[in-house]
């Protein structure tokens, strides 16, 4: 028996053959077109692997370790081969799904890191972190994977929002998914930032549980 409950049936659509359009969803592999479908996009599910490097630049430990102070949003060590653990399941509040990770360093207290995809009208999907911080995503297809690129970042209290300047935040943030063989995929994450470079890596493999 799967210990994974059904798809739930409260109002929540995050649809992502419309955010991808119909001609990039046509070009995603099937396995990541099932992954993402109105079908079981919205399942509790959980994924286990490895990632085989998590880098973090000087620049980008110092950042891990300040936005502790909004809910660990960033995986806080450099390390290879880190066994992890990653829960999807939904979060009514935001009418969005999260995706919870878990970062079993050797030798180190877990790292646990969270953020949830939602939908805003008018606005498509973010990605929000602790402290009404989060980012505008722009969802594409590329070389039969799925990409989610960082469009800007912002701060929302009640109906204030305000847009980051560029500067000011991790960089600009590209997580890939691109599916493997046997219901495998490969999760890729890269944040680059104008001034600073490359400041934060990462890359593993992983498979439903």
């Amino acid at each position: 028996m799967s210990k994974n409950p059904p798809p739930i049936e409260w109002p929540l659509e995050i649809d992502y053959r419309k955010l991808v359009g119909e001609r990039d969803w046509n070009r995603l592999h099937p396995d990541i077109q099932k992954r993402f479908s109105l079908a079981n996009a919205h399942r509790c599910v959980t994924y286990g692997g490895v990632m085989y490097e998590v880098y973090l630049s000087f620049a980008g430990r110092l950042l891990a370790q300040l936005c502790r102070l909004i809910g660990t949003p960033l995986a806080l060590y450099s390390e290879r081969n880190v066994a992890m653990e990653v829960r999807v399941y939904p979060d009514r509040k935001l009418q969005g799904m999260t995706w919870d990770r878990f970062y079993y360093y050797a030798g180190k207290k877990l790292n646990r890191v969270r953020s949830t995809k939602c939908i805003l009208p008018k606005a498509g999907m973010v990605e929000v972190v602790g402290f009404g911080f989060g980012m505008h995503l722009t969802v594409y297809e590329e070389n039969q994977a799925i990409v989610f690129e960082s469009k800007r970042f912002f701060w929302q209290l009640g109906g204030l929002k305000i847009s980051i300047p560029s500067l000011l935040t991790p960089g600009k943030t590209i997580v890939k998914q691109q599916a493997l063989n046997a219901g495998r995929f490969r999760f890729s994450l890269q944040v680059d930032h104008a001034l600073l470079g490359r400041v934060f890596y990462q890359v593993g493999d992983f498979s439903e549980i």
